[in-house]
């Protein structure tokens, strides 16, 4: 399994609390306890991707890593899922595996060009589930030295989760998509 973490800025909203990323991270954390055998890497991305562990089965190593992962280690703005799925079907090919999945930890980011990715994910023998961070309310972005990140018109940005377009993008990956939840229910 890939684990690939939206680290754009809105995964910095407080409509979950206390962040959508804070309660990603505790997510990962208990799907690696849960994860008692096979090998799983970790991935980060925003315009790009980066692999922070490769696959192991070390999965102390990857839980150590995954509380320092924040938004503001990312180079660039944005987010592109595009780059998390081939960049976690190019982890899974690198390792000669016969059966995989990317699960794609993020609050939006559907296109056209998702899908295709999803849908080549799933043609190369892998498949692509999605859990859905954030409610459909949204809530704004707070900037680190006060105030709330705004759009180009000057508005505050409030992201929403875009639920359909991931349950749709997952579908197109031949997986699930559930939305966070504070249990296991997800």
């Amino acid at each position: 399994m890939v684990i690939a973490l939206d680290l754009s800025r809105s995964m910095d909203a407080q409509d979950l609390t206390p962040t959508r990323l804070a309660r990603a991270r505790l997510k990962i954390l208990d799907i690696l306890e849960r994860r008692r055998g096979g090998q799983t890497a970790l991935v980060v991305y925003s315009s790009t991707a980066f692999t922070v562990t490769p696959l192991t089965a070390d999965a102390d190593t990857i839980a150590a890593l995954v509380n320092s992962l924040s938004t503001d280690i990312m180079p660039s703005r944005g987010s592109y899922p595009v780059a998390a799925i081939e960049k976690g079907q190019q982890l899974l090919e690198q390792a000669g595996v016969g059966y995989g999945e990317v699960l794609l930890i993020t609050d939006g980011g559907t296109s056209p060009e998702t899908e295709r990715a999803a849908e080549e994910l799933l043609a190369a023998g892998y498949t692509l589930s999605v859990l859905g961070v954030g409610t459909e309310d949204g809530a704004p972005i707070p900037r680190p030295g006060g105030g709330f990140v705004t759009d180009r018109s000057g508005n505050i940005a409030v992201p929403r989760l875009d639920a359909r377009g991931l349950q749709s993008m997952a579908a197109a990956g031949g997986g699930m998509f559930a939305s966070l939840s504070a249990d296991s229910r997800d």
